[in-house]
């Protein structure tokens, strides 16, 4: 009974804070670390267990892991999946390579909708959600070596590779270079 009534109290301090945060201005997708800032706990394990209860209400949504959205409120869509990289991948550097790029700059015949792939220094990994789905793909090549390579997109606040650099990644990774459409 206790339980009920902390999992009906806290959840609807964060279903408040986080309805606020994003009249205010906020993307919308939460970490499990502003969900704690925004109802001032610490990000812990116990706080953790709580989230996964609390989304089992259906209140609060998981759209990846650690990745949590009101769906009073969700996220606008334009540049979600961006965002959603950027929180999976915080501490490594990642840039929009492959096919999403590559479609970006007309080199590829398909349109990657919903689907955003990247380069990174981190893990390889795919990830789908409810938006869309984001891949990480593995590069060893070092930030330095790809200064001249990359641009950053303040639009969506992420770095994204320059035409060439999308093609010579695409060969690197062993993808269908057929699709490319011929340049002229």
């Amino acid at each position: 009974m206790r339980e009920s009534v902390d999992i009906k109290n806290r959840g609807t301090r964060i279903i408040e804070e986080t309805f606020r945060a994003k009249q205010a201005g906020h993307f919308g997708l939460f970490t499990l670390a502003d969900l704690a800032l925004l109802i001032d706990e610490e990000p812990s394990d116990a706080f953790t267990k709580f989230i996964s209860r609390f989304t089992k209400t259906g209140s609060l949504e998981r759209v990846a892991r650690g990745i949590y959205i009101n769906p009073l409120c969700p996220p606008n869509t334009p540049g979600v999946l961006e965002k959603i990289a950027s929180l999976l991948h915080w501490q490594h550097f990642f840039y929009a390579s492959l096919e999403s790029e590559l479609s970006n700059h007309g080199l590829i015949s398909q349109l990657t909708i919903q689907y955003l792939s990247l380069m990174t220094k981190g893990r390889s990994g795919k990830h789908t959600t409810k938006y869309g789905t984001v891949e990480f793909t593995h590069t060893k090549r070092s930030v330095e070596s790809l200064k001249n390579a990359v641009y950053f997109d303040s639009t969506t606040g992420i770095f994204r590779a320059k035409k060439q650099q999308a093609i010579i990644d695409l060969k690197r990774v062993g993808r269908n270079v057929d699709m490319l459409v011929d340049e002229d």
